[in-house]
């Protein structure tokens, strides 16, 4: 999508009381700074440390309807179109269509419900209690993310020589 996430549902998670004015600010903030600068890995550090805090305490079950609400709303408008064309044809040829994103799996799974894909990984919070804890239990980014991708391979058996893979980000 042709925005972070995080941002895309500031919005949403604003009007329902979990974002305070002065977070919303924040994270755009640190947003901006992150698209306008390297995004070296102090940085990438700093904001997955941020957002992981400022989740802390949230209801896990809240979060996902609050998505679930306002996905098309939120999402659609972002998508771009160039990815739902090639989501398109890769289904049209029987391709399995994966999304492997570092935003949160409450987001990312919708999303690629919505977009058609076969699968998809995201980070995950530590959840306690059906609450967030503050901290991650997998950052789905870099590394990580061949890591997630080798893991569904092995599980669907995908040859990855004989796949496709496409970005949004420098970060991959």
């Amino acid at each position: 999508i042709a925005k972070s996430s995080v941002l895309a549902f500031t919005r949403p998670f604003f009007n329902e009381g979990l974002l305070s004015r002065r977070a919303v600010l924040e994270s755009s903030y640190a947003q901006l700074l992150y698209v306008l600068s390297a995004a070296d890995q102090d940085r990438i550090e700093r904001m997955r440390e941020h957002i992981a805090h400022m989740c802390e305490g949230w209801d896990v079950e809240q979060i996902k309807s609050i998505v679930d609400e306002t996905l098309q709303e939120v999402v659609t408008p972002l998508v771009y179109a160039e990815a739902k064309d090639l989501i398109a044809d890769h289904r049209a040829r029987g391709h399995d269509v994966i999304i492997v994103s570092a935003s949160g799996e409450e987001v990312v799974t919708p999303i690629a419900q919505a977009l058609g894909a076969s699968h998809s990984v995201g980070s995950r919070m530590r959840i306690v209690d059906g609450r967030y804890a503050g901290e991650l239990e997998f950052y789905c980014f870099g590394e990580a993310k061949a890591v997630a991708i080798r893991e569904l391979s092995d599980r669907y058996g995908y040859d990855l020589a004989q796949s496709y893979a496409y970005s949004d980000s420098a970060t991959r």
